[in-house]
């Protein structure tokens, strides 16, 4: 039987960070080790290190591809098409995208606040990304007359919140996310709201 070819440099980098994605989502930063990832990937120590110079330096590397496969949940509004629509697939890339990591969100919302100043600094800019997409989208929403008039930084901040906790919590209780129906919720608290006025 012949052997498998070896893996090119970015397929063993490719191989490491999918290892340690899994190690850091498991057992979380602090807890993880460069030994529990060389496990995982069933690599030698000196291969990590041509990859990466640490842990917090793979660390960086799987924060910035989980906040790259969150952001790439969210196509680009066309004006040309009815918007409620857009919106609501939308929230059904992000949240897909979200379900598609598994256990490794608690990364992006637990870990990378308690490791240090440079995590905490990475998902703070995350989040400024995402704010600029929510708000700009609400402002041209409102410039459209699909959005109602009114203030856009905070309204922004509580619709990242409306995706973020409920993501978080079913990491929490080790539940699968239901991508498609939290975005059917979401969408429907955006379209009605949820107090009826009489009341």
């Amino acid at each position: 039987m012949s052997r498998a070819a070896p893996l090119s440099a970015p397929d063993r980098r490719a191989n490491l960070l999918a290892a340690a994605r899994s190690v850091f989502a498991q057992r979380g930063y602090h807890s993880a080790s460069v030994s529990d990832i060389l496990e995982v990937a069933g690599v030698a120590r000196g291969t990590f290190y041509n990859h990466f110079d640490s842990k917090r330096d793979v660390f960086s590397a799987v924060l910035a591809e989980l906040m790259g496969e969150v952001l790439s949940g969210v196509a680009p509004i066309d004006v040309a098409q009815p918007i409620p629509e857009q919106v609501h697939a939308n929230l059904r890339g992000v949240l897909r995208a979200m379900a598609g990591t598994g256990d490794a969100v608690r990364i992006l919302f637990t870990d990378a606040l308690s490791v240090d100043r440079e995590g905490e600094e990475a998902l703070a800019a995350f989040y400024t990304v995402a704010l600029e997409r929510v708000e700009r989208a609400l402002k041209l929403g409102q410039a459209m007359g699909v959005v109602r008039e009114g203030e856009t930084r905070q309204t922004a901040r509580c619709l990242l919140g409306l995706l973020k906790e409920p993501v978080m919590q079913a990491a929490l209780a080790h539940e699968p996310l239901e991508a498609e129906a939290l975005a059917d919720a979401i969408y429907g608290l955006l379209v009605a709201g949820v107090l009826r006025r009489e009341a």
